[in-house]
């Protein structure tokens, strides 16, 4: 007999997740409706059948992309019951979502990577701007720490901590703070950067700034600089699907996936990690990510497919906020 109701094992799915550092808000309520579906249909605790979870998610008129999304909560509900010992039946996530024309994200060859930095630290210095000293530090904490360009822009004096190699990323897309650690080399980089572009620092000044360090460079100013790094990389940019600022942020994802799944690491265990580390509002910008990498590394496919193949998005459903 199990001791646990339904909605007592949704509580510790729901703690654990949290504790995980994940907001897990939006899956919470889908649980608890879930819960009250059972409750209201009469099914018994100790056990999840296959009417259950069917009459929840089909008996009601929902967009399709919405089904998708509570079938893989449910999913991980089934995962999780069964450790506790119940027989769970768990929905194939096969709900088909219309195809959206969108170019796959764009991720950076190494020989690209290196082309691009080239670019951007051999820039002419010039008395007008003062390019030539922020570009180089911004563009290198984008890809070694995946921030989005919103976040590290926001960033001010006191959100580095070099004794600890960390930055504090405020208000972010989901509203929360995050420490992101640093390597202590970047964190040496940008002690150096702040001493050559900060004569007078003070707390509350933008970390990138153009030549008032109570504002931060606009974000289309640096739209601008990128595309003529770009051009001087040799790399094209103006086709549909070409990279742009936000191939940093994927490129910092693949290349930590890359890494870790060469490392013969546990992608599951890892994945938790570069989701909070990247500020995620839960695992499925994250999982995003797999996808991406298995297609630019194929050597990475059979892992990710063996792994996480009935979570990972297929085509007509990539993209949300990476």
């Amino acid at each position: 007999m199990n001791a646990l109701t339904l909605g007592e094992l949704i509580d510790t799915l729901v703690a654990g997740r949290r504790a995980g550092g994940f907001r897990y808000d939006r899956q919470a309520r889908v649980l608890a409706q879930f819960a009250e579906h059972c409750r209201q249909e009469g099914y018994a605790d100790g056990s999840i059948i296959q009417e259950a979870v069917e009459g929840f998610l089909y008996g009601r008129h929902l967009k399709a992309s919405t089904i998708r999304r509570e079938e893989i909560i449910l999913r991980d509900l089934a995962e999780h019951a069964r450790r506790f010992g119940w027989p769970a039946w768990a929905p194939a996530t096969l709900t088909r979502l219309k195809a959206r024309h969108r170019p796959p994200p764009y991720v950076f060859s190494d020989d690209e990577i290196g082309r691009l930095f080239d670019a951007i630290d051999t820039q002419p210095l010039s008395e007008m701007s003062n390019r030539a000293l922020v570009d180089p530090v911004l563009f290198r904490v984008l890809y070694a720490t995946g921030l989005r360009i919103s976040e590290a822009l926001n960033l001010k004096l006191r959100d580095l901590d070099p004794a600890r190699a960390t930055l504090e990323v405020r208000d972010t897309k989901n509203r929360e703070n995050r420490i992101v650690p640093v390597t202590r080399g970047l964190a040496a980089t940008l002690q150096a950067y702040i001493a050559a572009a900060h004569p007078n620092p003070e707390p509350a000044h933008h970390l990138f700034h153009t030549d008032d360090p109570a504002r931060p460079v606009d974000k289309s100013t640096i739209y601008n600089r990128l595309r003529r790094y770009l051009a001087d990389a040799d790399i094209p940019h103006f086709a549909p699907g070409g990279p742009h600022i936000h191939s940093l942020r994927h490129g910092f994802a693949v290349q930590n996936l890359r890494r870790w799944a060469a490392d013969g690491s546990d992608l599951a265990v890892m994945l938790p990690y570069l989701s909070a580390y990247m500020g995620h509002a839960d695992l499925r910008g994250t999982q995003y990510y797999l996808q991406l990498t298995a297609d630019a590394y194929p050597e990475v496919a059979a892992m990710v497919q063996a792994r996480f193949g009935y979570v990972i998005p297929g085509p007509a459903t990539r993209g949300g906020d990476q």
